[in-house]
């Protein structure tokens, strides 16, 4: 009677953490579920048998041509798992490892709470692995900015019933069919970085609750797909795609939030000793810009070609 769960993960070339992703999935007690892997990359034969060889849950391997992001990526995954029967969808990040129950436990609080639209675990860092990296957060509507209570903590006797977040990071989330039904996918403008929070505020909007359940644990490799922690690469998805989230969900801070990037790049530039001060303030420089001109997707070429 186990409800069909779907379980997303987006790669591109490097498999290298999704080997470790799909080894702690072949080892976990939950019994009902496939696994659709969504390749932002050209059809690749040669991808296809290395991945077959990692699980028998493997249902697809879906090829999308180019690298199109992490929502639109994910999307064309969850469109496909919906029409395949599944009545849950849990979008995972390929460099995490779980731990053997966290699905059973993350189905059970879905049960239990039949207004939960999603549900997230505690996530740790997998360096640290007492040390959380996503535990819950909250929406500021006076600042725009989110904030995470617990975040760099030690795991110590938390309690284990669910607790209410304003979203669930989208490195691990299990979303309900019937709250995708409502909601819709994710915001394929939200190129990467923040779609997850619009699509937990937008659950939120239609009244249901997002719950992360602390006895359920996944640890994440943070950053490992776009060139680490602090890659200009990362601050120009992050930046732009704030822009467009303040601008849907908390528009009066849009001001506030641009004159914070300008003291961004100020200080990186008349201020910073770090060597990639110059290319980080470019990239606020060209997120400014491309928000403000309306372009979404990947962003300028030389973001890629030098992280």
């Amino acid at each position: 009677m186990q409800p069909k769960v779907s379980i997303i993960i987006l790669i591109l070339e490097d498999t290298r953490c999704f080997i470790d992703c799909i080894a702690s999935l072949n080892k976990i007690t939950y019994g009902n579920f496939d696994i659709f892997v969504v390749h932002n990359g050209p059809k690749s034969k040669a991808l296809e048998k290395k991945l077959a060889l990692l699980s028998e849950r493997i249902t697809e391997v879906i090829d999308t041509g180019e690298n199109l992001g992490f929502a639109r990526g994910n999307n064309i995954g969850i469109r496909q798992a919906l029409r395949k029967g599944a009545k849950y969808i849990l979008i995972l990040n390929n460099d995490t490892v779980v731990s053997p129950d966290f699905l059973d436990i993350l189905i059970d609080a879905g049960k239990e709470n039949p207004d939960a639209g999603m549900l997230g675990p505690n996530i740790y860092f997998h360096a640290e692995p007492q040390k959380i990296w996503f535990a819950g957060a909250k929406f500021d509507e006076e600042t725009g900015r989110v904030s995470f209570p617990k975040a760099g903590k030690i795991a110590g006797d938390e309690c284990p019933k669910p607790e209410e977040s304003d979203f669930i990071t989208g490195c691990a989330v299990l979303v309900k069919k019937e709250a995708i039904d409502k909601i819709g996918l994710l915001d394929e403008r939200f190129f990467i970085y923040w779609e997850d929070v619009d699509w937990g505020l937008r659950s939120k909007r239609v009244h249901y609750r997002n719950l992360v359940v602390p006895s359920s644990r996944v640890w994440h490799k943070v950053s490992i797909t776009v060139g680490g922690e602090n890659s200009a690469l990362k601050v120009y998805h992050k930046t732009r795609n704030h822009l467009l989230f303040v601008s849907l969900h908390a528009p009066n801070t849009k001001a506030k939030l641009m004159l914070r990037f300008i003291r961004d790049i100020a200080w990186l530039l008349l201020k910073s000793s770090e060597l990639s001060r110059i290319q980080k303030a470019r990239a606020y420089f060209a997120a400014i810009i491309d928000y403000h001109l309306g372009k979404t997707g990947r962003g300028p070429h030389w973001l890629w070609t030098n992280n």
